[in-house]
């Protein structure tokens, strides 16, 4: 409705900026059911009210672009090495290249050594991102000593009940470890992910998610994820209104600046993927 309200007032262009893609899981149909590709649908009714283009954020499955023609281009932003950056400036602090320049340190003074961190990607389908993370995270510190994780779940059913195993693939133990995922809701397999990291001996644990869907009142998700100890803390985008308030261990990075250079980009025909790229940051200097 919004769309047809601008189309009828003349508008030249219309670009529709979309931090959360609604119905972007429901993006197949499944063998037993009978119900509608709603992220297809959604691109359809869109695409028949005469948008223009699209900016999307952290979409759960990518080729829902492709439910999209081609005369509606649409932009895939990945806020990942935005969160990178978050975790740069609280797991690198005082590690920079040039340790001197930084903390004003006596040059006989050792440098300290960068953390061990393993990016872990919070079930298979999250591969891809932890990689991006990583290669985000590597650009920003430098550091040679950042790898990948992978926790995998498998389902036992028997006659009585039915059992899940989560199984890590890869090395945390003694590590800084950062979970991966694209969506929280009821966070059930998140919680999963963070218990087998931790218990598989991973120093710290954090967490980063592009979307919290926490706005539901009956949703006790802020509240589980707050309870659990092996946890240190979770990082969440704001691409999802949040009218409660949310736990001391969710921590809440604004997106807004990234959405505005996009949007400024696309009106001025400038590249928007090529602002993503992450260069390490030059050493800062203390003024005398």
């Amino acid at each position: 409705l919004t769309v047809s309200a601008i189309q009828r007032s003349s508008a030249k262009r219309l670009c529709v900026v979309i931090p959360y893609y609604g119905y972007s899981r429901q993006d197949r149909r499944t063998m037993d059911k009978r119900e509608p590709i709603a992220a297809a649908d959604i691109a359809k009714m869109l695409e028949e009210m005469g948008v223009d283009s699209v900016i999307c954020v952290d979409l759960h499955n990518p080729l829902v672009k492709g439910f999209f023609s081609p005369i509606v281009p649409v932009d895939h932003l990945m806020p990942g090495p935005v969160a990178a950056a978050y975790f740069y400036e609280e797991l690198f602090t005082g590690t920079k290249e040039d340790p001197n320049e930084v903390t004003g340190m006596d040059k006989s003074e050792e440098p300290k050594e960068d953390p061990k961190i393993t990016i872990v990607a919070a079930h298979e389908n999250q591969v891809f991102r932890a990689n991006g993370f990583r290669s985000a995270l590597q650009k920003l510190s430098g550091s040679s000593d950042i790898r990948v994780a992978l926790v995998t779940t498998s389902t036992e059913v028997n006659v009585h009940n039915k059992t899940k195993t989560s199984t890590i693939v890869g090395d945390v133990e003694g590590r800084k470890c950062i979970i991966v995922d694209d969506i929280i809701n009821t966070g059930s397999t998140l919680k999963g992910a963070i218990e087998a990291v931790h218990k598989s001996g991973a120093s710290e644990v954090y967490a980063w998610a592009t979307h919290g869907v926490f706005h539901n009142p009956e949703n006790n998700a802020p509240e589980m994820f707050q309870e659990l100890e092996g946890l240190k803390y979770m990082l969440i985008s704001n691409s999802v209104t949040n009218n409660r308030d949310l736990p001391p261990k969710i921590r809440t990075l604004s997106i807004a600046p990234l959405l505005s250079e996009a949007v400024v980009r696309s009106l001025h025909s400038e590249s928007i993927m090529s602002m993503l790229d992450v260069n390490k940051p030059k050493s800062r200097t203390w003024s005398k």
